[in-house]
C-alpha cells in the first residue's frame, strides 16, 4: 500500500525543520512558520486529490463573504452579543466543532469546560465565527473582529524575516511538491492578516482582561491570532483537542522549536489522553509550550450508565430508533471526498439488510455544496434509514448504541473508541492520521466497497467497554496554577 499522503507530510515538515531555519521565519513579533506549515499541509491536500484550488473558495466568493458575515450579524440578536464584556474565562470556537441540540448550537467541546467554569463561579466569554444561530449561550460575534482585522491591517505591517527560504522552495520543489502558501508574497499577506488579527483580538482581551484562553483547533480561522495576542499579555493560551491522532496530528508534533518558542502556537495543549500529552511533551519545553491530559470534555456524562442526562439522552434515542434492529450503523459523513465514493455507499445501504438501521449524520460545517456530494445519501428514505435524528442527538448519545461508524476518514472513529465501537474507513488515506487506532484493533480500512457489508455482518456483538471518566475539575485546576506560572514565566522574560 502507498505511503498516505499525512504521513508523507510529517516526514517532509521533520526534515524541513532538521535542516532549516523555518522557526525563525517572523514578522514582527509573530512566529510565521506554525500557520505557514498548516498551509501547507493543505498545499499537499489539493496536490494529493489533484486539484490544486481543492477546497479554497474562489477570491470573488471569499471577498463577498468576508463583506457579508458582518452585516449578517448585525441583522441577527439570537443570543449573539456585538460587544465584549469583562471575564475570566475567553472561549473562541472554531465554528465548525459544535452541534445544534434541540434547536440551539453549543460547542462541543467549549460548553462542557465553560458549565464547569461556571459553576465554580468564573464569568465566560463565548466568541464563535461563522452564521449560525441561535447560539445556546450568548455569544461574541468574531466576524466582527475579522472585519475589524481588515481595517487596522496598515497599521500593523512588519518587515518579513525569512532565512532559508529560498533553500526551503528548492527543497519542496525537488520533492515534486507545489507549495504555493509559501511564496513571499503569501507569506507576507499571511503575516499581515495574522498580525491584524491579533491585533483585533488583543482589543478583545484588554476588555475581558481573562486570566486562560481557550480554543479549538488553533491552527484554523483565528487560533492563532489569538495565541499571539495572548503571548503579548501573559494570558495562558490553551488549545482544547478535538480529535486525536495517536502522535501524528498535523499540529500537535514539532522540531527546532526556539527558546522562546512559537508565539502563534498555543501555551497548552489539552489533550483527550496521557498518550497524546506525552507526544507533545516530548518535544515541548514545559515553559512556554507543555501539554495536560484533561479529558474528552465531552464523554463524561455519557460514560456514565446512571447519570440523569445520559439516561434522558437514552430515552430519547429509543424513542428516534422506534424499536430494535439487528445492527445500528452510524454512518459520519465529511465535507470531502469524491461523489462516486458516496453514491457507493448510497447503494450499498440501499440493497443491503434490510433489518439493519442506518444513522446518516451531516457534518456540520456541511453546505449546499456539500450535500451536492453526497445527495443520494441524503436522498435516501426508508423505515431503516435515519437522517435527521442523526444529526439531531449528541454524538456521544448516538456513540453508546452503535455497532459500527462507517466514514471516509473521520475523527468520529476515535470518539467511538471509549464505548467499544468499530470503526471502517473508506479510504486508505485514513490510516496516516488513524493508523494507530487500526493498529490497536479498533478501526480497519474497507477499500472495496463491495466488501462493506460482509464486513460489517462479521463484526461480533461486543459489549460497550468501560472507559474512564474525565474529571474536568481536576483538570481545570491543575490548568489554573499553569496559568499562573505562565504569567511569572511571561512577566520575568
Amino acid at each position: 500500500m502507498a505511503t498516505p499522503f499525512h504521513i508523507q507530510y510529517l516526514a517532509l515538515v521533520a526534515e524541513i525543520e532538521a535542516r532549516f531555519a523555518v522557526s525563525r521565519w517572523t514578522s514582527g513579533d509573530a512566529h510565521l512558520w506554525p500557520p505557514a506549515r498548516m498551509d501547507l499541509y493543505l498545499d499537499l491536500y489539493r496536490q494529493h486529490v489533484g486539484d490544486l484550488e481543492a477546497g479554497r473558495p474562489s477570491r470573488i466568493a471569499r471577498g463577498v463573504r468576508t463583506l457579508a458575515q458582518p452585516l449578517a450579524t448585525l441583522g441577527r440578536r439570537d443570543n449573539v452579543i456585538l460587544r465584549p464584556h469583562r471575564a475570566d474565562i475567553l472561549f473562541l470556537g472554531d465554528g465548525v466543532s459544535v452541534e445544534r441540540i434541540d434547536g440551539a448550537w453549543e460547542d462541543r467541546y467549549g460548553a462542557p469546560l465553560l458549565a464547569v467554569l461556571e459553576d465554580d463561579g468564573a464569568r465566560c466569554l463565548h466568541l464563535q465565527p461563522g452564521r449560525r444561530t441561535p447560539w445556546r449561550r450568548p455569544t461574541l460575534a468574531v466576524d466582527l473582529i475579522v472585519g475589524a482585522a481588515r481595517a487596522l491591517a496598515p497599521l500593523v505591517r512588519a518587515p518579513l524575516d525569512l532565512p532559508h527560504h529560498a533553500e526551503v522552495a528548492d527543497f519542496l520543489a525537488r520533492q515534486g511538491v507545489a507549495a504555493p502558501s509559501l511564496r513571499p508574497e503569501r507569506l507576507a499577506r499571511r503575516a499581515l492578516g495574522l498580525r491584524a488579527r491579533a491585533q483585533a483580538l488583543g482589543l478583545v482581551l484588554d476588555i475581558a482582561r481573562p486570566r486562560l484562553a481557550f480554543t479549538t483547533t488553533w491552527y484554523a480561522g483565528l487560533g492563532s491570532a489569538l495565541a499571539l495576542a495572548c503571548r503579548r499579555r501573559g494570558i495562558l493560551s490553551v488549545d482544547v483537542q478535538h480529535c486525536p491522532q495517536g502522535g501524528r496530528h498535523k499540529a500537535y508534533g514539532w522540531a527546532g522549536v526556539g527558546a522562546q518558542g512559537y508565539t502563534t502556537l498555543p501555551a497548552l495543549f489539552w489533550t483527550w489522553d496521557a498518550a497524546d500529552a506525552t507526544a507533545i511533551n516530548a518535544w515541548a519545553d514545559g515553559r512556554w509550550h507543555q501539554a495536560l491530559a484533561g479529558g474528552h470534555p465531552r464523554l463524561g456524562p455519557f460514560l456514565d450508565d446512571a447519570d440523569p442526562r445520559t439516561l434522558a439522552w437514552d430515552e430519547r434515542f429509543r424513542q428516534a430508533a422506534g424499536g430494535d434492529a439487528q445492527r445500528d450503523i452510524l454512518v459520519a459523513l465529511q465535507t470531502t471526498g469524491p461523489s462516486a465514493i458516496w453514491d457507493a455507499l448510497a447503494d450499498r445501504i440501499a440493497a443491503g439488510p434490510p433489518e439493519w438501521r442506518w444513522w446518516i449524520r451531516r457534518h456540520p460545517a456541511a453546505g449546499p455544496g456539500d450535500d451536492r456530494r453526497y445527495a443520494r445519501l441524503l436522498a435516501l428514505r426508508g423505515s431503516n434509514i435515519r437522517m435527521d435524528a442523526a444529526s439531531a442527538l449528541p454524538l456521544p448519545a448516538l456513540l453508546r448504541h452503535m455497532d459500527a461508524v462507517v466514514s471516509l476518514a473521520s475523527g468520529v472513529a476515535a470518539e467511538a473508541v471509549p464505548f467499544g465501537v468499530p470503526a471502517l474507513f473508506l479510504s486508505a488515506d485514513a490510516t496516516g492520521p488513524f493508523g494507530h487506532l487500526a493498529e490497536a484493533g479498533h478501526a480497519r480500512v474497507v477499500a472495496d466497497m463491495d466488501a462493506l457489508i460482509p464486513t460489517l455482518a462479521a463484526l461480533p456483538k461486543a459489549p460497550r467497554r468501560a472507559a474512564p471518566i474525565p474529571n474536568l475539575s481536576a483538570g481545570l485546576r491543575r490548568l489554573e496554577a499553569i496559568g499562573a506560572c505562565y504569567r511569572a514565566l511571561w512577566a520575568g522574560a
